[in-house]
Parts: C-alpha cells; structure tokens; sequence
C-alpha cells in the first residue's frame, strides 16, 4: 500500500505528461475547469442525473474508465473533508473519495462549490488543507465501494463525479438556467460541467 502511494504521490508532484493529455488543460487560461479524465474518456459518461440508485437517485455523472486512469481536479482549490468519510477518505457509499472546494469561478463552478471523485482505486495521497491546480493528478479510477475500506464492488470501474454547491448551497442557491439541483443536498447535476470542460476555449482578442 505505501509503495502504491508513494507512487501515486509522485505521479501528482511530477508527470507533466500525465497533466498535458488532460482535455483543455493546455488551452485554457490558468483557473479554468478542466476534464476529470484524459481525453479519450471525454464520451464515456451520459446524462444520469436521478438515474434510480438503491440508496435513491443519482447526484452525480458516472464517467467510465479503465482501473487504474489518471483522475485530474476540474478546478484549482483546497481538499476537504468528504461526506461521511474516514480520514482515508472512505465511505461506504463512494469508497476511497476525495473532496476539492474551489478556490475561484471557473467556468459555471462557483468559489465555496465542492467537487466530489468517488470509485477511486486507492486512498488520495492528498490530505485535507492540502491545494490542487486545475489539471493535477489527485488519483485513479476505480470501483470501490461498501461497508468495509478498500472493498472492490461489482460494478464497472469508472469515476463518479459529484458536484455541491458551496456558499448557500444547501438552501438551493440559485444557478444558471439549466442546471438541476437538488435542494435537499446542495448537489448540482454535473453533467453541462463536463460538456463545459470540453468546449473550445475562446482566444482573447490581441490588442
């Protein structure tokens, strides 16, 4: 497990490479949301928003992907605490999860907003307090799940994406026309997140 880590660890301080086949993450201006996943990925999730769930409906997008892929932070910010998470960031419901509070807008994401990685493969080596760029490595794909850390569920690995509104979020916050929200939560159907990450960034006129 530590050599697992330690590996990991190294993969998020110093694999440039890794970071550059992150979809938009070279094109776009420094802040900006970015996709989770490389950029063969960017068709692999669907509108699954209140998809029926045994713990009840969906509040996130499923993006499927082999074991193992480089999980990226859509926006820059601090890593918090996850929903019900131990402090190796397990529950029972995501397994090993991590959970980054934006730092800035980026995109239709809002300063305070909580972006939540659940499936991962291995506990994040990243700890709470800790800050991300957009585009740094915070994991890996995976299909964790269930009562006891480090339990491999039967369904297809893939990231689950979840998305929470920050200041105010949890009385309905307003948002732009379009995104579903669940006022019960905070959680804001990350799907139009995603199509935004992958759109062309717009130059900036020369002057």
């Amino acid at each position: 497990m530590l050599v697992i880590l330690a590996g990991l660890a190294a993969l998020a301080l110093s694999d440039e490479g890794l970071r550059e086949r992150a979809t938009g993450l070279l094109s776009r201006e420094p802040g900006e949301a970015v996709f989770p996943l490389p950029p063969e990925y960017a068709g692999a999730f669907t509108d699954d928003w209140g998809a029926p769930r045994e713990q009840g409906s969906h509040e996130g997008t499923d993006i499927y992907a082999p074991e193992g892929t480089p999980v990226y932070s859509v926006t820059s910010g601090t890593v918090a605490g996850a929903f019900g998470s131990n402090d190796a960031g397990w529950n029972t419901l995501g397994g090993y999860t991590v959970m980054i509070r934006a730092d800035r807008d980026a995109g239709p994401v809002r300063r305070g907003d909580r972006l939540y990685y659940a499936h991962l493969s291995e506990p994040t080596p990243l700890s709470p307090g800790d800050r991300v760029e957009a585009g740094d490595p915070i994991g890996t794909v995976g299909r964790t799940a269930g009562e006891i850390p480090g339990t491999v569920a039967d369904f297809p690995p893939h990231l689950h994406l979840g998305w929470y509104g920050g200041l105010g979020g949890f009385l309905g916050a307003e948002r732009e026309e379009g995104y579903e929200t669940s006022r019960s939560s905070g959680a804001i159907n990350p799907y139009r997140l995603l199509l935004y990450t992958l759109e062309p960034q717009q130059e900036s006129p020369q002057g």
